[in-house]
């Protein structure tokens, strides 16, 4: 029998999961009503592609939020005092199971677990989302672009942040969707098949920025690090545009985020942005801590 079957009766204490340890007062993951995955504490069967997995609802909540949001830092979604830490609790479960990966990482000369899915835990999202052919929630497995850990780690507190304060003015999350998703579909409707032959690339970004309600400043498509899809206090839907501000910024990147009206965050303690051409040419001071500018 598996060790992750539903006669697992560890306390809760042992196996902390994010809703005991996210920030005070802020979301502890993304929503959970296009899952049909478990609710409660007891743990129960998950069909996978071809296998059963044993998850509780916290496990499944950790899941879910890290193929979200690509890459997560592990002391996001659980307790996590020493490197040891990240394979405790619910990521040990997962871990163990195949459905998640923990790396450790450099961020800022010290050392950092992160956690991403594996395949196996994609399928396993992908057998059990209930949102049908309409705007879906993707999910991402594995580990990309490691020169961009650091920022991109961040992403779901930035989240966590800004998704704050949409709740507390009434609205209601229902998808996130990261910069490389964006990227992703600019660059597809750039390369589509039925493109006319005398359309400009200006027409182009015109147009997608038109249909995708993102901004032009100064002739340039500005992209966010994160857009988070909500449902207002009066029932509209809309969408909030969040980007991470690092300490190499140039004021004209600066300049343009601004212009573009996205909600702009940096590190507590993280020095204004100054001059440098890398748009993820550094990450800020303290991750731990973000100020909404």
């Amino acid at each position: 029998m598996s060790r992750f079957d539903t006669t697992d009766t560890r306390s809760e204490s042992q196996e902390p999961g994010p809703d005991r340890t996210a920030p005070s007062g802020r979301p502890s993951g993304i929503p959970m009503d296009r899952l049909s995955l478990p609710r409660g504490h007891e743990r129960q069967p998950v069909r996978g592609r071809d296998q059963v997995f044993h998850l509780r609802e916290s496990e499944a909540r950790t899941l879910a939020t890290v193929g979200t949001f690509r890459v997560v830092r592990a002391d996001d979604v659980q307790t996590v005092r020493t490197s040891r830490d990240a394979r405790t609790g619910d990521l040990r479960a997962l871990t163990e199971q195949g459905l998640v990966q923990i790396r450790t990482v450099e961020v800022n000369r010290a050392s950092v677990a992160v956690v991403v899915l594996t395949r196996e835990g994609k399928d396993v999202l992908e057998a059990h989302r209930t949102d049908g052919d309409g705007r879906r929630q993707e999910f991402h497995a594995g580990l990309v672009k490691p020169r961009e850990i650091a920022h991109d780690a961040q992403i779901y507190r930035l989240y966590q942040a800004e998704a704050a304060c949409i709740e507390a003015d009434g609205g209601r999350v229902s998808r996130v969707v990261l910069d490389y998703e964006l990227k992703r579909d600019y660059q597809r409707f750039l390369h589509r098949a039925d493109r006319p032959a005398d359309v400009t690339h200006e027409d182009d970004m015109r147009a997608f920025a038109a249909a995708s309600g993102l901004p032009i400043v100064e002739g340039h498509l500005e992209l966010p690090d994160l857009r988070i899809e909500y449902e207002s206090a009066e029932g509209r839907l809309e969408s909030r545009d969040v980007e991470l501000v690092t300490e190499h910024y140039s004021r004209g990147q600066m300049a343009g985020k601004s212009a573009a009206g996205f909600a702009l965050y940096r590190a507590a303690g993280a020095s204004r942005a100054r001059g440098g051409s890398g748009r993820r040419g550094g990450t800020p001071f303290d991750p731990h801590h973000l100020e909404r500018l």
